[in-house]
């Protein structure tokens, strides 16, 4: 059970924390368990409680990021919205700028 309540508290803190990195660790972790626990007909009470307080906790991570997706998503549509607005304001910048050399010039 040590196992699976690291787990589950890694994957609390790390979807907290946006720390994806340590997510995609424990999932891999997590993967390779479930293949070791392939059988838990033989385990206790409290152990499949245990594990089922995981697969909550898992699901609680996957929300996470499938949220965090969504917003990433959002941002970068709106990026892409304005990206004509920032093309023209960049290029009337350089001429503001070319116009003020000019007249330095002269």
């Amino acid at each position: 059970m040590p196992l699976i309540e690291r787990l589950g508290r890694g994957l609390k803190q790390a979807s907290g924390a946006r720390d994806w990195q340590a997510l995609a660790r424990l999932d891999r972790e997590l993967a390779l368990a479930l293949r070791d626990w392939a059988d838990v007909s033989s385990w206790s009470a409290a152990e499949r409680g245990a594990l089922q307080a995981l697969q909550r906790q898992h699901q609680d991570a996957r929300l996470h990021c499938a949220a965090e997706l969504q917003n990433l998503s959002q941002t970068l549509e709106q990026m892409r919205a304005g990206q004509g607005r920032w093309q023209a304001y960049a290029e009337s910048s350089n001429w503001s700028d070319s116009a003020q050399d000019e007249e330095a010039r002269a």
